[in-house]
């Protein structure tokens, strides 16, 4: 169950975060940090087809409205492990591959179509998308992506749902990576 208290409602959601931003730009200013402006251009949105991804899509339409983005959506297809070598005949191992190449290529059509009616709901919001599917480890293919492809911002989901404060402080091991490694502004969204 939702704790009303703990959660601002949705319209005053965006009021907070602004002032929690302008609080931070002036504290910043008396201290002498000097604030640089930043140009957001192209975000990335790693989205591994969950309702938490979904949230970080939206997030990033909102980011990508006001500064005139284009919204690329990512999502990375790990490899589907093939039999181990000398367990079967090599007529079956050849069959199993053929399987699992099949099932493979099932996966990627099923998740072009999904990432394509997300596509089209930035367009119908008036924001420019696209979405690219990749083959690897999540981690690397974000990262690899991101350092590729002139990404300005990452906007992702954390996965792993931990009740309580522990799950607060905790990431999955794809969120944390990604934000250890990577050289641009992460936005970890739960």
């Amino acid at each position: 169950m939702r704790n009303t208290k703990l959660m601002p409602r949705k319209s005053n959601f965006h009021l907070r975060e602004l002032s929690y931003l302008l609080i931070y730009l002036k504290k910043a200013a008396k201290a002498g940090l000097k604030i640089y402006p930043v140009h957001i251009k192209n975000i990335l949105v790693p989205h591994a087809g969950t309702l938490l991804g979904d949230k970080a899509l939206s997030y990033a339409i909102k980011v990508a409205k006001l500064s005139g983005a284009t919204i690329n959506i990512l999502h990375s297809v790990e490899p589907l492990p093939g039999p181990p070598p000398m367990v079967f005949a090599k007529k079956q191992d050849s069959q199993i591959r053929k399987d699992v190449e099949q099932t493979e290529e099932a996966l990627v059509q099923n998740i072009r179509e999904e990432l394509q009616k997300r596509t089209d709901y930035c367009k119908s919001k008036g924001v420019n998308a696209n979405s690219i599917i990749v083959k690897g480890r999540p981690e690397d293919e974000i990262l690899k992506y991101s350092k590729n492809h002139h990404i300005d911002f990452i906007i992702m989901a954390k996965r792993r749902k931990i009740p309580g404060i522990r799950g607060m402080l905790k990431l999955g091991s794809v969120s944390r990576k990604v934000l250890e490694a990577s050289d641009k502004p992460v936005l970890i969204l739960e």
